[in-house]
């Protein structure tokens, strides 16, 4: 169990990521929680993503922002989670007064052309955890739950290794 920034994140099952993402203040939270849920990204992934790495079929991790800014790679969305990116483009317009370019980031931080910081993610998720009465969990829970999930479904191991970018499956493992 993760306690201080030390040990593994805690792996959650489906209600336990529902609760803990609804507990999530600040929409744009709880949107950057489901993408790093439904795509195992790392949360510094995808605090950085642009609109242009939203397709209507995909999430598109390029390579420049990827660990180890190796290979980029792509993950497939499923419609209910391209209904949530969608609305996520409508709110941020809405609140922007604008239309997303496709160079702006998805999660917008403090500063112009930057992306949040995984701090403010951080701060927020520790709030909703505590909230939410779950305990050892970090960022990295909505990856290692993303993957457990998959592979408790049957999903092969070399398929997932090319899902969450590992560089080799004893890694993954």
């Amino acid at each position: 169990m993760k306690t201080n920034r030390y040990g593994q994140s805690a792996v959650l099952d489906s209600n336990q990521l529902d609760a803990l993402i609804s507990a999530l203040q600040g929409r744009h939270h709880q949107v950057l929680a489901e993408v790093c849920r439904r795509t195992a990204c790392r949360i510094s992934e995808g605090r950085q993503l642009t609109w242009a790495s939203i397709t209507s079929s995909a999430v598109v991790f390029p390579k420049t922002i990827t660990k180890g800014k190796l290979n980029s790679r792509t993950v497939p969305t499923t419609e209910k989670f391209q209904q949530v990116l969608t609305g996520w483009r409508h709110e941020w317009a809405t609140l922007y007064g604008r239309d997303p370019k496709s160079s702006d980031h998805v999660f917008p931080g403090r500063f112009a052309g930057e992306p949040m910081s995984s701090r403010a993610f951080m701060d927020a998720l520790v709030r909703a955890a505590h909230e939410s009465g779950l305990e050892g969990v970090s960022s990295h829970s909505f990856r290692r739950s993303a993957l457990s999930s998959a592979s408790e479904a049957g999903v092969p191991l070399a398929a997932l290794r090319a899902l969450s970018g590992h560089r080799s499956l004893s890694t993954l493992q």
